[in-house]
This record gives C-alpha cells, structure tokens and sequence, in this order.
C-alpha cells in the first residue's frame, strides 16, 4: 500500500507556517520601531540638554550647569534603559506565546495525518 499526501492538511500546514512567520514578523518590527523611537528620544533630550551650557557667563555657572546637565542625562538615560528593557520584554513575552501556539499547531505527531495509506 502506498502512502498518499492529505493536501487539505498539507495547505493547512503552509497556511499557519505562513501567518506564524508574518506575526512573527510583526511581533519583531513592533518591537524595533518602538525601540527607535526611544532610542530618537533619548537623542532629542540629550542635545536639548546642552542648551544651557551655551549661555554660560561665568565660569562658576559652567560648573553648575555641567551638574544640572549631567543630572538630567542620567535620569533620561536610566529612563530610557527601563523603556527599553520594557519594549524586549513584551516583544519576548509575544514570541514565546506564539512558539507556544507553534508548538501545538507543528507537534511532531501532528504530521502523521497528513499521510493516508490507500
């Protein structure tokens, strides 16, 4: 007897590999576009940051708006690594819910329907 192909389940197959691949796809696109926009951010307040240092007078204000700068590029920086952190952890937590749901749809055992023996 020879094994035939099930192609109703072999298209059912392609069909869920497909659309895992395209979430997947989003899941991680999601993901860098909200890190770029954290990452521009954290550029746009630390040029804006320096604004203060080019109305120096005196060089006693230098040194007091150097800390000030400083102070405030830390908390943008400790922010900004906390957002990021953030944004891999949900892009991490949607992944593995969809290896989870891969999981299931691709188990090994999965596959013995898709061949009849006729």
């Amino acid at each position: 007897m020879q094994p035939t192909l099930n192609y109703s389940d072999m298209l059912s197959y392609y069909s869920n590999a497909v659309e895992l691949g395209l979430r997947t796809g989003k899941v991680v696109q999601n993901a860098v576009e909200r890190s770029l926009r954290e990452h521009l951010h954290f550029v746009e307040l630390t040029v804006g940051q320096f604004a203060p240092l080019t109305k120096v007078e005196q060089p006693k204000d230098l040194v007091a708006a150097q800390s000030a700068m400083m102070e405030s590029f830390r908390d943008s920086f400790t922010t900004t690594t906390k957002n990021l952190l953030q944004i891999q952890q949900d892009a991490g937590a949607e992944i593995k819910a969809l290896f989870s749901e891969s999981a299931e749809k691709f188990a090994p055992e999965s596959f013995t329907k898709l061949f009849k023996v006729a």
